[in-house]
């Protein structure tokens, strides 16, 4: 009887440790930022030591501190690169794509509950399951449209035919985690699903209503009037602008791809050049007003009643004291990860681009994110794997040994 009394008493202490160790996770007090430092140069000086133990092409990263630029890190393996060296930014683009969009409404010339289909002549949504008119532009810029695709564009080789904007809505050709149609297959409005081709039907919008190639469109319109005068949805074939090299995560050289899906995928620019994108998105300026920008940062998407995604923006933390981190990241295959970050409040944030790596740019940008804020993501917690796994099974020990003294204690002294 006493053995399996002292049982359970090892069993409920082990099960009170565990549970408050789940509890310091899910707060985040428990876990280790990538810096105890407050500086600046304190995190980047732990990136440094990160970049250093994986395998990465090229690198720029700016942090950003009460909406100014406030410190600088760039690596390359190659020749260097600075504050204006070109990355491809891949799924970054669609951020800057609903700016486009929002230019439009702003103007009177699109509705954001219109069906998108009444705002198109050379392709519309092919028939459904489901009522294609609840298909508006506010459903596609959040993902909740109810298209299936879940694409995400693969790009094509320079000996490859590129698709037209139909055709690539149609069946895209460079899809290699889907079929590739544009096509219903849920609910309009019924829940969040990542699209790319909802930004491809954008695209197609934005070039109906201003008569316009999306390419001068964008640029007209969002690129230079915020001064983005490196950026491009369509890399020329000639340029002075310094365009990184790209590398494969076995550090060989692999080309540039080209895209038909530009809105979704194809934007080039430099951290200064984003930068300057990141900041505009505090406050009204050339291109959009603060009601605009009001609407665009709205919660449209959501998951369990949390906000995930805004008309644009993705929504990647928030907290009881009302901070909210916004912004986009990027993937792509060769390896390629960029990730941007903003509090809209406070006016810190991210940027972070590289080349040679799947997803290290991200990664940084969460670990900055629980370190601004201590909100810590599935990315943040997996790094902290060893320290809380020496935390659980040392707390196990000792508890074990505390309760083997006890009782050699109470024994002694009878």
């Amino acid at each position: 009887m006493k053995k399996l009394k002292l049982v359970a008493l090892v069993l409920v202490l082990f099960v009170g440790w565990t549970a408050f160790l789940m509890f310091g996770v899910s707060d985040g007090f428990i876990l280790r930022p990538l810096t105890t430092g407050e500086r600046s140069e304190a995190f980047i000086s732990e990136v440094e030591n990160l970049v250093a133990n994986e395998y990465v092409g090229n690198l720029a990263l700016l942090l950003i501190e009460d909406g100014k630029a406030d410190a600088t890190f760039f690596h390359s393996v190659d020749k260097p690169v600075d504050e204006n060296s070109v990355f491809h930014m891949a799924s970054i683009s669609k951020w800057v794509s609903a700016w486009g969009i929002f230019k439009l409404v702003q103007d009177g010339k699109l509705d954001l509950d219109a069906p998108v289909d009444s705002y198109l002549t050379r392709w519309n949504l092919p028939e459904s399951d489901y009522d294609n008119s609840k298909v508006t532009i506010r459903k596609l810029l959040s993902h909740t449209s109810g298209l299936v695709d879940d694409l995400g564009y693969a790009g094509f080789g320079p000996d490859e035919h590129v698709q037209t904007i139909e055709e690539s809505l149609t069946q895209a050709a460079d899809a290699p985690w889907s079929d590739g149609r544009a096509i219903v297959g849920l609910e309009p409005g019924s829940q969040y699903m990542y699209s790319g081709a909802a930004y491809t039907l954008l695209q197609l919008v934005i070039e109906e209503v201003s008569g316009q190639s999306f390419q001068d469109y964008m640029t007209e319109n969002v690129l230079l009037p915020l001064d983005m005068t490196h950026s491009t949805f369509v890399w020329p074939d000639s340029t002075s602008w310094d365009r990184v090299t790209s590398y494969d995560v076995d550090g060989t050289e692999a080309p540039y791809r080209m895209f038909t899906a530009l809105a979704a995928a194809s934007l080039y620019t430099t951290i200064s050049d984003l930068e300057r994108f990141v900041e505009a998105n505090r406050s009204p300026n050339e291109v959009l007003s603060a009601s605009t920008l009001d609407i665009m940062f709205t919660p449209h998407a959501f998951v369990n009643e949390t906000g995930i995604h805004a008309l644009g923006p993705t929504i990647f933390a928030r907290n009881d004291d009302g901070v909210v981190i916004y912004g986009h990241d990027g993937y792509g295959d060769p390896a390629k990860n960029t990730a941007a970050r903003i509090n809209l409040d406070s006016g810190d944030g991210i940027i972070v681009f590289e080349t040679g790596h799947a997803g290290i740019a991200s990664t940084i940008a969460d670990h900055w994110i629980f370190w601004k804020t201590g909100i810590a993501d599935f990315v943040v917690i997996m790094d902290n794997k060893n320290w809380l796994l020496t935390l659980l099974f040392g707390g196990y020990f000792v508890i074990l040994v505390g309760v083997f003294f006890r009782t050699r204690k109470k024994r002694s002294s009878r």
